[in-house]
Parts: C-alpha cells; structure tokens; sequence
C-alpha cells in the first residue's frame, strides 16, 4: 500500500510539473532549475559528508554555491563554446557590448552598403597584415574579427 501512494504522488507531482513547464516563463524555469540543481547538490554532499567522505562533499557544496549563484552556469555554457545566444548585443570574447556599423565600417575601411564579398575581402586583406601569428596585435586582429561579425550579422 505505501508503494501504490507514493507511485500515486509521483504521477502527481509529474503532471504538476509538466503543467508547470508549459506555462512558465524562461527566465523562472532558469532560475528553479538553478535552485533545483543547487539543492540536489547540497542534499547529496550533506549525505556524503554524513558517510565520512568530507573531500567529496566540499566539491559538491562548490558545485551547490556555484549553481545557487548561477556562476556554474556560465562556466558550462563557456565550456559549451555558448554564450546565451546573445551574439548581436554582446560581444563574445569579453562581456562588452558590440561596435557600432560605423565603427565596423571605419575599422575595415568601408564604406555605406557593402556586401558580403567586399566585408570577407577587407577582414582578409587587414587580418593578414595585423594577425597575431604575424606579429601583430591580439586586440587589433579582435576589432576587426568584430567588425566583421557586427557587417555580417545584417545578412543572416
């Protein structure tokens, strides 16, 4: 009988959250799955350090803090090679927003419309000079990969 119960709360809880997925907002189901994460790790190291094993359970309450603060979350999608999907406001090697397409134009010396060809031909043409393996500089080779990025994001 006590299994049946709790076979029964299971399908319960199930629907529940299932309902709940459906209807929830991205950013809350970010955040409870965060807060989910966070305090199954807890609950697993307490039970770890409880069986003696206390090097074990200060990794997962690492991992619990890091996940309650989100930065675990960060350094996954890094690892991932994922940065939220957020490409046209930020820029992904530093955190800081994009250029302006007026900075991207004067940083490969274009100029109003230009297409496709005439945006990969001017990065090719100043990568080659400024490029770090060339002996140039790793912020300069950055703003015109930049450049590139932001003159290219109006064609996708």
């Amino acid at each position: 009988m006590p299994q049946l119960l709790l076979i029964i709360g299971l399908i319960i809880l199930v629907f529940v959250a299932v309902n709940y997925f459906k209807q929830a907002d991205p950013k809350k189901l970010a955040t409870l799955s965060r807060y989910v994460v966070a305090a199954v790790l807890a609950g697993l190291g307490l039970f770890i350090l409880l069986r003696g094993n206390v090097y074990v359970a200060l990794v997962l309450a690492t991992g619990a803090v890091l996940a309650w603060q989100g930065t675990l979350w960060n350094y996954l999608a890094g690892r991932a090679g994922k940065n939220g999907g957020n490409t046209s406001e930020t820029n992904r090697r530093s955190g800081r927003p994009s250029m302006a397409r007026e900075e991207a134009l004067e940083v490969l010396g274009l100029k109003g419309h230009p297409t496709v060809t005439e945006i990969k031909e001017a990065h090719h043409k100043l990568i080659r000079k400024i490029h770090p393996d060339q002996g140039g500089s790793d912020y300069l080779a950055m703003k015109i990969n930049d450049a590139r990025d932001v003159l290219l994001n109006e064609y996708k």
